[in-house]
């Protein structure tokens, strides 16, 4: 019978607070976040996460850099999951914004050629941040449910699609970085246009208000 009392893991662009994590008894893998390009620190133990926005908010020509965790990383926390024979499910931020995930699937292979009966299942959120946190929290749910690993992973797979955020931003510097073959970005600045942008399936979408109507249903 497979064991239903599984872990759950995430990498730290769940933003979850560490008193909620310890709480819930999630395991998480933090990225690592340098503001000067050269000093990386580790998110959520090195560097909070409050701590990382009042950096952004106080050094706003400083862009912060981020690294993705290691293979290595991944294989530390699965390992003794693996020894203790705990079932595990990892919930990575979208592939679409980084390799964090190909990080957990290559440690996976790693510590299954250790461990042959070692249950471990990572999963694209197909988001980040904060919807990727109350996904998390919904694993969580379904193990205190009393679902088992597989049951788990069939009914995130079935609600993932419906998750988005919606967002605006107050600058378009941190924008503009990121959209440098668009002109749009400048001139939304200049007239003080504030856009609505939808994360969606790993993707941003830029839209109007009744554009977004559309996509929404």
């Amino acid at each position: 019978m497979e064991n239903s009392r599984f872990a759950v893991i995430s990498d730290s662009s769940c933003d979850l607070p560490d008193e909620l994590t310890a709480a819930k008894e999630i395991t998480v893998v933090p990225f690592y976040v340098s503001f000067d390009g050269e000093t990386y620190k580790k998110e959520g133990t090195e560097i909070g996460i409050r701590e990382f926005y009042r950096e952004m908010v106080e050094q706003p020509g400083v862009y912060p850099k981020s690294s993705m965790p290691s293979i290595q990383d991944y294989v530390d926390v699965f390992q003794p999951f693996a020894q203790a024979h705990i079932p595990v499910l990892c919930i990575c931020i979208t592939t679409k914004f980084s390799g964090s995930m190909q990080s957990a699937l290559n440690a996976k292979e790693m510590v299954l050629s250790q461990y042959e009966d070692a249950q471990i299942e990572v999963i694209d959120a197909t988001v980040n941040t904060v919807l990727q946190g109350l996904f998390v929290l919904e694993a969580v749910s379904m193990r205190e449910e009393g679902m088992t690993l597989s049951e788990a992973v069939a009914a995130l797979d079935e609600i993932k699609e419906s998750g988005r955020i919606f967002f605006t931003i107050g600058s378009m510097d941190y924008y503009s970085m990121a959209e440098e073959s668009e002109k749009w970005p400048f001139a939304a600045s200049v007239l003080g246009i504030r856009p609505i942008i939808t994360l969606k399936r790993g993707r941003y979408f830029k839209r109007n208000i009744e554009e977004q109507k559309k996509i929404d249903r």
